[in-house]
């Protein structure tokens, strides 16, 4: 039978086989969704880009408030210990907060009942101490090309008394300014003291509150470490409050006999840059007294630096173990980081709340996390160890057998 064409109902037709219309290849509806999907993720976009600068705008007018209520709980982690030793006496923990509250307005206030005064004196002292400081000025500048003497001073004030009217018109308005800061600073006391008196009042109630939101199985490990904050904060906060005292009394006690002007607030800053500024803020805070003695002259200077060389001793070897024994044991490396790390979280205050916040961590990690034993080894400081001992790891090709 000759070959011919096959049928093209029954097998395949010569030629390329034709490709089917779009329509069959997408379903009606793909076009309708696509168009849709595409609006929904403009939407997204769009929607996505102003949440976050909603959330951005907002985290920059509340970060003020957020940072208020940090300090008011670490404060009344502070507090905590005094007012829970009085309510455990019977008293009730309004009134006890409240007690504690006034102790420290009283403390505080006698505190500027002290440097006020000590500032006047030190301000007479100062003026009329003021031309021997200016002749130890003018000797110590003299290597350096800087000329101090009365000469010289009233040519500068002849030259520049256009820009001392004005910079006295500035501080004219820098007294406003002056003026709305303590407003202001006044307003976040104020703000501060009603959280931290909220927060302790209330202590058991806001705890409660809190470990409601959560499973039983975990309220006990958040207690705990609600427990050892507090711990933790209380003890830092007293034990360095004890130390800057201290610390505070005897360098003023130094600089009074020594006659250096502003005695009271070099001492004052000193003793609590010193306390509560980690590693270097003995260096920073000793800066001012000796400078200050420098001016008056360099047998003070001398004797403020040993002095404050002696006290440091005296503290790291024998204050400061006594009293933070039962508080808190950061060492030196970590402290400074957590100072770091919470100036630039949030400035001066962040890096003064960056120690209890240290501490509070390292007990947490002391309490809930894994320890095991060294390998006995020279790298370790065991100079005893070797390789091989029991502990250390096998060597390559070793094999224990099962006990």
């Amino acid at each position: 039978m000759p070959d011919g064409p096959t049928d093209p109902g029954n097998g395949p037709a010569d030629g390329p086989a034709e490709r089917p219309p779009p329509s069959a290849v997408f379903p009606p509806w793909s076009k309708a969704f696509i168009r849709h999907a595409s609006l929904w993720l403009i939407a997204a976009i769009v929607g996505g880009l102003f949440l976050s600068q909603l959330a951005d705008s907002l985290a920059h007018r509340l970060a003020g408030i957020f940072q208020l209520i940090v300090v008011s709980l670490f404060l009344s982690f502070a507090i905590e210990p005094a007012v829970g030793w009085l309510a455990r006496r019977g008293w009730r923990r309004g009134l006890a907060t409240g007690l504690i509250f006034l102790c420290v307005a009283a403390v505080g206030a006698g505190l500027l009942a002290l440097l006020i005064p000590a500032i006047v004196t030190g301000s007479r002292q100062l003026i009329s101490s003021l031309p021997d400081l200016l002749n130890n000025l003018a000797k110590y500048g003299k290597p350096l090309g800087i000329r101090l003497d009365r000469a010289s001073l009233e040519k500068q004030l002849t030259t520049y008394s256009d820009d001392l009217i004005s910079a006295a018109q500035h501080v004219t308005g820098g007294i406003l300014h002056i003026a709305a800061t303590l407003a202001g600073a006044l307003f976040q006391v104020s703000v501060v003291a009603f959280f931290t008196f909220y927060m302790v009042a209330q202590g058991p109630q806001l705890r409660r509150a809190v470990l409601s939101r959560f499973h039983p199985h975990h309220q006990r490990q958040i207690l705990v470490v609600w427990e050892e904050a507090i711990r933790q904060t209380g003890g830092y906060f007293y034990s360095r409050l004890l130390i800057a005292v201290i610390n505070g009394s005897l360098m003023f006690l130094v600089l009074w006999i020594r006659h250096v002007p502003f005695a009271a607030p070099l001492a004052v800053f000193e003793a609590m840059v010193a306390t509560f500024i980690p590693a270097v803020g003995t260096y920073i805070g000793g800066a001012a007294p000796v400078a200050g003695a420098l001016l008056v002259s360099p047998l003070d200077a001398i004797i403020a630096l040993a002095w404050i060389i002696v006290y440091q001793q005296i503290e790291n070897y024998l204050l400061a173990p006594r009293l933070t024994a039962k508080t808190m044991d950061v060492s030196a490396p970590i402290a400074f980081a957590a100072a770091l790390i919470g100036g630039a979280l949030g400035g001066f205050l962040f890096a003064f709340l960056a120690l209890p916040v240290a501490g509070i961590i390292q007990s947490v990690i002391r309490n809930y996390g894994h320890r095991y034993d060294v390998i006995a080894d020279p790298a370790t400081g065991d100079e005893g160890g070797s390789r091989g001992e029991r502990g250390a790891p096998d060597e390559p090709g070793e094999r224990r057998e099962p006990s």
